[in-house]
């Protein structure tokens, strides 16, 4: 029986904590260029006299398009080099930021988010959760911990920055450059990054994902996920796209709005480190069950806030369960993948995972727009938290080992 050759030489483990870094940061840009919408929903309101519906609409179709993207990524992360992939991710949401600050239509609003989403973070996030994974094979779950810790600081930054920026020049100049960052940071960073070392840390991947326990066959256990994933980020996605102008209604003033998502994403990095190491412990599923029933009980909570340190109390509690989900739910689909087709499996997931960030973010402006107030957006979160509750539960029964028959003595 061949043992396994692991490289452990300080050189390469250095270079794999930088290529870590630079997928962290590569996402935490793609991240932050479509939750900046988040922000624009005001200024482009008054421009134009769009519905907030309409408005949360763009985001909606920027997360479909990343879904889509990063099947299709995902399906060539595992076929192809890395750095083309993320090249895409970051000439793409560029262009479309400096073209946004022309945009004189919905068509257009729709059109470039979709390319971001497309073309953009779809081309970054699977694969490089994938690539960072591959390079800390030994720490998948710290590794996508870190890369998604990434995402939450963008969540949280970019935004924060859009909104001065709008202050400071208004919305058209606010994009123009927010383009001209995402190009200087995210071009250089695409042609800096390297493919982990795929023998060993493919051989290394087999050896923890060769048993198959389950009750069911894999597809079948990524499916339910797929369900369940839905629901999670219909929960997750209520809060994350409304709160700023939740802080709004409340009185809070621009930036303090601001703010409660950035307390939110800067809490995130630290729930998806947490929950990845928490992950790499006691199972993936067990993470995301925690992770998800926070998350849940966080959602719920956001009506009865009504001052503003409830609301930043609130935020940061949220921010802590909601990224936990995000890395378990990516660990998850990893370990259900079949060795060799980890990235399309983190593909598909996260293709149903935008498609619940999609149907949160745009229920909860719909039913604003009706209800005239986010009560009933928050507690269509909080019920569809719970459905995936009750998924991950038989999804944790479908993941125990089958029992063995005891053979009977003759």
């Amino acid at each position: 029986m061949s043992t396994l050759a692991i490289p452990a030489s300080a050189a390469q483990d250095r270079l794999a904590w930088w290529m870590v870094a630079t997928c962290t940061v590569m996402v935490m840009l793609g991240f932050g260029a479509i939750v900046n919408m988040t922000v624009f929903l005001a200024p482009l309101a008054v421009e134009f006299g769009w519905s907030r519906g309409e408005l949360s609409l763009a985001y909606g179709v920027a997360t479909i398009g990343t879904g889509i993207g990063g099947i299709v990524m995902g399906h060539f992360a595992d076929r192809m080099p890395a750095r083309r992939l993320a090249l895409c991710g970051a000439i793409v949401p560029g262009v479309a930021l400096l073209l946004l600050a022309r945009m004189n239509s919905t068509v257009e609003l729709y059109l470039l988010h979709a390319a971001m989403g497309l073309f953009g973070i779809g081309a970054l996030m699977a694969p490089l959760n994938s690539a960072a994974a591959l390079w800390m094979a030994r720490r998948p779950g710290l590794a996508i911990g870190i890369v998604n810790a990434g995402g939450a600081l963008g969540q949280g930054v970019l935004p924060y920055l859009a909104r001065n920026l709008v202050l400071m020049e208004g919305w058209r100049a606010a994009y123009v450059t927010l383009g001209v960052i995402y190009l200087a940071l995210m071009v250089p960073l695409a042609f800096f990054l390297r493919d982990p070392p795929r023998a060993a840390a493919a051989e290394m991947a087999a050896a923890a994902v060769a048993p198959s326990p389950y009750r069911v066959p894999r597809p079948v256990m990524l499916a339910w996920l797929c369900v369940g994933v839905v629901f999670c980020c219909v929960c997750m996605s209520t809060p994350i796209m409304h709160v700023v102008t939740y802080g709004a209604d409340r009185g809070l003033g621009p930036r303090e709005s601001a703010g409660l998502l950035a307390v939110m994403m800067v809490c995130g990095m630290i729930g998806r480190i947490g929950f990845g190491k928490l992950a790499d412990r006691f199972g993936n599923i067990q993470a995301y069950m925690v992770a998800s029933a926070g998350q849940t009980i966080f959602t719920a909570l956001f009506p009865l806030a009504q001052t503003s340190a409830q609301l930043y109390v609130l935020s940061a509690a949220f921010g802590l369960m909601f990224s936990g989900s995000m890395t378990s739910l990516i660990l998850c689909a990893r370990e259900f993948a079949p060795v060799g087709r980890t990235g399309l499996y983190i593909g598909i997931a996260m293709f149903f995972g935008w498609l619940g960030m999609a149907l949160g973010g745009w229920q909860g402006g719909v039913f604003y727009d009706l209800c005239g107030d986010y009560d009933t957006s928050f507690s269509n979160g909080g019920f569809s938290g719970v459905a995936n509750l009750l998924v991950l539960g038989l999804l944790y029964v479908l993941a125990r080992p089958r029992v063995k028959p005891i053979a009977s003595l003759s």
